[in-house]
């Protein structure tokens, strides 16, 4: 009645599931421990600029050996305002002017036979004294082991492969990124990792804010039917993108299993209450990702996502680690995109 159900979308067929096994084979989850634990954190252009250049040289190269182009849109940037990074001392608020920015945003493409594009972006920077496994090394590691996969792939629609930069400061990379992609592409579909990495199927692991019940009733009883636990993975939509994430639940349920795919709808985006429920902080939880420009941009987008902090206790803390990730899952979540990639762009 809300228009918060779940959009339906049909069981894996026969040769949906062939395809996800013959691409798990390909993907193993300790080489993605081995990437994740490749890039380096904490990592940022402000508290730890040295790692971030390793970062972008890892990635970089990873996108290259598996013959994508790759450029860097440099950001320079003056009179931003951003969250602030580092700790909050006195008096001071979670919201400073930088007078200067100075980064880069990632971006590999492969041509396709035309110019609209599917993108898939996952932000590689971390907050102060973060290490950033799962926020957000495991979604970069998404990109990069999706670029290896469609490595030999020639399909229809272009394919963009985005780190941006300043995400957690306020999604200032995505921002820029979305301006030149739209100068380039018309976008067709865009994906947006963020986290992905966490996995806890122990029953209660699962945290739901009060009131979301009210929002989203079948979900909830989905998830207590699974004893709150905290392994599903998450596609936050908007109307605009209702096909875009039938797309992705079908891929994925193919890979993750249907019983852990899980979409809601932005609550801002509803008729008549949206607009009100922009005025209640946690609603805003469901557009705090870089996800959120390519929706400013009217563009069809969606976040794929563990929920973070519902569910990861490392969260933007300094216990954030690759140790602490599921990879299996991870390696669930790549197959999951690269047949979504196939299905959109093919």
């Amino acid at each position: 009645m809300l228009g918060t159900d779940e959009p339906t979308y049909p069981d894996p067929s026969v040769e949906l599931l062939a395809a996800a096994a013959q691409l798990r084979a390909e993907v193993s989850p300790a080489r993605l421990r081995a990437l994740v634990e490749s890039i380096p954190g904490p990592r940022s252009r402000l508290h730890a600029p040295a790692a971030m250049d390793q970062a972008d040289a890892v990635v970089t190269d990873a996108w290259r050996a598996a013959g994508w182009t790759t450029e860097r849109q440099e950001l320079d940037l003056h009179g931003e305002w951003g969250l602030r990074d580092g700790p909050l001392t006195g008096r001071q608020g979670r919201f400073t002017r930088y007078p200067e920015l100075h980064g880069a945003n990632l971006i590999a493409t492969r041509p396709g036979r035309e110019t609209d594009a599917v993108v898939l972006a996952a932000h590689h920077d971390t907050v102060w004294k973060s290490p950033g496994a799962d926020d957000n090394a495991a979604g970069v590691v998404v990109l990069m082991e999706v670029a290896r996969l469609l490595a030999s792939e020639t399909l229809r629609r272009t394919v963009v492969l985005a780190a941006p930069d300043f995400e957690e400061i306020g999604l200032i990379g995505s921002r820029e990124l979305v301006r030149l992609l739209r100068k380039r592409h018309r976008v067709h579909a865009a994906i947006v990792f963020d986290p992905i990495g966490y996995m806890d199927p122990r029953p209660n692991t699962q945290h739901v804010p009060p009131g979301l019940g009210l929002l989203y009733p079948r979900q909830l009883e989905r998830l207590r039917a699974r004893d709150n636990a905290g392994d599903g993975v998450v596609a936050i939509h908007r109307r605009r993108s209702a096909g875009l994430v039938r797309v992705w639940a079908e891929c994925a349920a193919a890979s993750v299993g249907r019983e852990r795919v899980v979409m809601l709808r932005d609550p801002c985006d509803l008729s008549i209450i949206g607009s009100l429920l922009n005025l209640v902080p946690l609603a805003r939880n469901f557009s705090r990702s870089d996800h959120r420009r390519f929706w400013d941009a009217r563009l069809p987008s969606i976040q794929v996502t563990n929920t973070a902090n519902f569910r990861n206790p490392h969260y933007h803390r300094a216990s954030d680690k690759p140790a602490t990730l599921d990879y299996e899952t991870l390696a669930d979540i790549t197959v999951a995109t690269v047949l979504a990639v196939r299905r959109l762009a093919g």
